[in-house]
């Protein structure tokens, strides 16, 4: 990732040293910030991270594509590889992850927008394009929103860097697969604002509990700056906690009715989605599944709190578009409905409802892969998702993944797949024209593949 970065090497150095360096007389300054050594500009500093590989390893790479500095882990022996020249080109940090999110909260202290934090175990996306739209009426400069997924301890401070003086709202996703992330995330952003979309079961290898997912995703308040708010739905699993964490922290609470009474009400379902009533005026959603509806709430929650038109969040609800692999209706020989780009309990279930009333009573599959990251947890959920279909008249469940067979197991018309060739051709031979497909699973499985196998299949 690369973003604009216009700082001296004095001002970097003041971040991490006590003793300025008056060793160099000409005090250069940097345009740039990259974690790729694939992605260098002159006057570029790079930031080298460890991830499957260490990226000081292309440190050597950075300064030859043009890096004019580095960041370097004390002591690293990748500095006895480099010629003394380029040595001197090291600015000295005791880890370039924590380094790259406190340059990334020094450039947002130096500016003062609104910033809107969301985290939650599934809808975070949805809730930040529906807030971007919230917010498009500003000019363009104005608003910054994460960009694709660009959500953990790399993607935020990239969002942050992107703030200008000229910057008035920046709407900032936050995700997390371990303990103490949301909180390390939200001091690097300091939101005056957070939203939780939902508190379910994503993570839980990690976190190994409900309850600590419930701790971990409030840990979004620690950042809060003086006189924070946090909106959550009135249906937030373990509510009374975070009510309470709140208080605690002096963060006013705002909460948006969902289950019980809503503003935003259905007026009649429809296949593609929904009409909906608020204030009198028929709104149309055009995306199925009820569970949807919990982040248009979260939204206008937020665009009544911040006096924004009745009219802009209007326009915003009915002009919204699904992201890529969310919720996309393909139609073809069969009417594809591709939500492969991530899974976890809660989202099956949703995108499951969802196919339902699209499908309207026709002949429905459900491809559904791994849900990962669930540890122990793993046969419970699975087993848990096969029981609700079970509740359906119709549909057939082709399962692609090991940990699927307990789902397969609880569900009368299910098949399991050693692999994707097989579902493929299943479908292909088995599946009359014209059904309902929904292709679901978590990241790893790349169920995208199957989309596009049946995507241009001709019959």
């Amino acid at each position: 990732m690369i973003a604009p970065f216009e700082y001296s090497l004095s001002t970097i150095l003041s971040l991490f040293s006590m003793k300025p360096d008056w060793e160099n007389p000409k005090n250069p300054k940097f345009r740039w910030i990259s974690t790729s050594s694939r992605e260098i500009k002159k006057d570029t500093v790079f930031v080298p991270l460890r991830a499957e590989r260490d990226g000081h390893q292309f440190i050597a790479d950075a300064l030859k594509a043009g890096a004019s500095g580095f960041l370097c882990e004390k002591n690293h022996p990748i500095l006895k590889t480099l010629s003394k020249e380029d040595q001197k080109k090291a600015i000295f940090v005791k880890d370039t992850l924590v380094a790259l999110g406190k340059l990334s909260n020094y450039h947002r202290n130096r500016f003062n927008p609104t910033i809107i934090a969301i985290t939650g175990s599934s809808g975070k996306t949805t809730t930040k394009d529906l807030l971007g739209g919230l917010f498009s009426y500003l000019d363009s400069n104005s608003i910054v929103i994460t960009e694709k997924n660009y959500n953990n301890e790399i993607g935020v401070p990239f969002t942050l860097f992107r703030i200008t003086e000229s910057t008035r709202v920046v709407i900032c996703e936050m995700g997390m697969n371990h303990r103490g992330e949301i909180e390390r995330l939200s001091k690097i952003a300091e939101p005056t604002h957070a939203l939780i979309t939902n508190i379910g079961s994503a993570h839980i290898e990690n976190l190994k509990s409900r309850e600590n997912i419930a701790e971990e995703k409030s840990d979004i308040i620690l950042g809060l700056r003086a006189s924070g708010v946090l909106f959550v739905p009135d249906d937030l699993d373990f509510l009374d906690r975070i009510k309470q964490k709140s208080r605690k922290q002096n963060v006013k609470m705002v909460v948006w009715k969902h289950a019980k009474n809503p503003e935003l009400k259905i007026n009649s379902i429809e296949k593609n989605g929904f009409k909906l009533q608020w204030k009198k005026e028929i709104i149309h959603w055009k995306i199925p599944g009820s569970k949807l509806l919990s982040n248009v709430r979260g939204m206008i929650a937020v665009g009544s709190f911040f006096g924004i038109p009745e009219y802009q969040m209007k326009r915003t609800i009915q002009s919204y578009k699904s992201p890529n692999k969310r919720l996309n209706i393909k139609k073809g020989y069969f009417t594809i409905i591709d939500d492969s780009y991530n899974a976890n309990p809660e989202s099956v279930l949703s995108s499951i409802d969802a196919s339902l009333q699209y499908a309207q009573g026709k002949e429905i599959v459900w491809v559904l892969g791994t849900m990962k990251e669930l540890g122990k947890f793993s046969k419970y959920y699975h087993e848990k998702v096969g029981k609700e279909l079970e509740k359906t008249s119709k549909g057939t469940l082709l399962a692609f993944g090991e940990d699927t067979i307990p789902m397969v197991k609880q569900f009368s018309r299910g098949k399991y797949f050693q692999d994707k060739q097989g579902i493929i051709s299943y479908i292909k031979n088995e599946i009359p024209r014209g059904a309902v497909i929904l292709i679901k699973g978590s990241r790893s499985m790349k169920m995208e593949e199957i989309t596009s196998e049946l995507e241009s299949f001709k019959g």
